[in-house]
């Protein structure tokens, strides 16, 4: 009879370590589930299944792009006076009014240029840090602002495009103020920024998100570099607190580069994938099947639609059916996706036979 209750002392524990191992297995599951995606809400983007990319950028402004030869202006052809003149001349009236027309699910609008800067938002810290008066190279106009205004009395969310936190390579003056005083590498992103470098470009960042706060529905982070934000302080978490802080339903996504739909960056930061792309695309193999995401993040695809570049062109590079067709395919394999298309340089709307498509996307889709 003691040998018996021996065995089964034996049996019980071993069930009981058993249960304990299954739990703390199922434990540790959750947990890296929850760790992979950020905290920001992307069921609206879901819902909202497409959205626009508006590449207002001073060289896109100006007709230059990595599309054209030469793909840079010279620094001298955009001055303060010109860049205000530009944005001061952005309709967001009629801007907002196409979007509510196409029934966008997002915009995506770019602050600033990866690299030259001339953010269309002012920034006490950046003019502090650079020795740009304000106007000289932030804009006078807080064109964000006005944007997600104009957007969300539509009922339109805005994220945010910045390269903020690595870009401006090739201003002198802002990346010498900003205190990156070597060559990181053609986008800033092969060796990490110093401490002091993190610091000040966080700051400037802070500026922008708490002043932004729930208007603007999350970032989109252009090539901030793999490794730029490891080191404490003003690391990859000091990034997602300061977003977080202002909307803590922002979304985020670190853009990769050639990594676009590898997954995030930065497990339980990134909700969307980055999804850029620079040529044009054969749309029946862009789709989430062939790219499956890691991680538990959202597949997200951008393509530009002009026969050019971002937000370039005169004619349509896809047709309506190509574009409806991508979108159904993505959005049936759980994907949305931001399209690209030529605007007016002097009042940032879609150019007309680009948002005669966009009426066609709506009309078969929503």
């Amino acid at each position: 009879m003691k040998n018996t209750n021996i065995k089964m002392n034996l049996s019980e524990k071993n069930l009981i370590l058993k249960s304990k191992v299954i739990a703390a297995i199922i434990v540790l599951f959750l947990v890296q589930a929850v760790c992979f995606a950020g905290k920001g809400d992307t069921s609206w983007m879901t819902k909202g299944k497409y959205g626009v990319f508006m590449h207002y950028q001073y060289r896109i402004l100006l007709g230059y792009s990595v599309a054209t030869n030469p793909k840079f202006p010279e620094p001298s052809i955009m001055t303060a006076s010109q860049w205000n003149q530009f944005v001061d001349g952005f309709d967001v009236k009629g801007f907002a009014n196409q979007m509510y027309k196409a029934k966008v699910g997002w915009v995506m609008f770019c602050l600033d240029d990866h690299y030259f800067a001339w953010p269309c938002s002012p920034n006490s810290k950046f003019s502090k840090y650079t020795g740009y008066a304000p106007g000289q190279k932030c804009s006078n106009r807080d064109l964000i602002i006005d944007v997600a205004d104009a957007l969300n009395a539509k009922g339109i969310k805005l994220i945010v495009y910045y390269a903020g936190l690595n870009g401006y390579m090739k201003e002198p003056q802002v990346m010498k103020g900003l205190g990156d005083t070597i060559s990181r590498g053609e986008f800033n992103d092969k060796t990490p920024p110093s401490a002091e470098v993190r610091k000040r470009r966080l700051e400037v960042l802070k500026e922008y998100a708490d002043r932004f706060g729930t208007k603007i529905a999350g970032w989109w982070f252009d090539t901030p570099g793999k490794h730029s934000y490891d080191s404490t302080p003003n690391d990859w978490w000091a990034i997602n607190a300061i977003v977080h802080a202002a909307n803590p339903k922002a979304v985020i996504a670190l853009a990769q580069g050639g990594m676009s739909q590898m997954g995030p960056l930065i497990a339980g930061i990134d909700d969307y994938t980055g999804g850029d792309t620079w040529t044009k695309q054969d749309l029946t193999k862009l789709i989430p099947s062939n790219y499956p995401v890691k991680g538990g993040i959202l597949w997200h695809g951008k393509i530009y639609c002009g026969n050019v570049y971002h937000g370039m062109g005169n004619a349509n590079q896809f047709s309506d059916v190509e574009l409806i067709t991508w979108i159904r395919t993505c959005n049936s394999q759980g994907g949305v996706c931001t399209l690209d298309w030529p605007f007016e340089a002097n009042t940032g709307l879609i150019k007309d036979f680009g948002f005669k498509q966009m009426l066609s996307i709506r009309k078969a889709l929503k």
